[in-house]
């Protein structure tokens, strides 16, 4: 579910019921809710924004950084003019991360390509087999 906010401020302060989050959104079969602020009218040149992504349904209450989400949001703001686009996640939680996607449409039909970076903050120890 994309769910388009008109500031970053209304984003920072969602504090979803995860109980009825996830009892909605399974009722409605999908995965999650994909909470955005609508970027800046700034042409083609690639929009920056911020969003947040709560999966209770597949046991995420948020995740950090989401391509899949990111590239629907993509999708649907290509139909506006924004072929680029950048998103900040992660900061609620304290992990900063962004999603990059840009949309081309050859015959009409939005292509997304999504990306973007990460940094490890700890490895994970695998024990060893004998």
């Amino acid at each position: 579910m994309l769910v388009e906010l008109a500031d970053q401020q209304t984003l920072a302060n969602l504090a979803p019921d995860v109980s009825r989050l996830r009892a909605a959104t399974d009722r409605l079969g999908l995965l999650g809710c994909y909470a955005f602020v609508t970027p800046p009218d700034d042409g083609r040149t690639g929009a920056r924004t911020v969003a947040r992504m709560f999966a209770p349904s597949i046991g995420v209450p948020e995740d950090i950084a989401n391509a899949n989400s990111t590239a629907c949001a993509a999708a649907y703001l290509s139909a506006r003019g924004r072929s680029r686009l950048r998103v900040d996640m992660g900061d609620a939680l304290g992990r900063p991360a962004t999603m990059t996607a840009i949309t081309t449409s050859p015959a009409g039909i939005p292509i997304v390509e999504v990306g973007g970076t990460a940094t490890i903050c700890a490895a994970r120890s695998t024990p060893s087999r004998r």
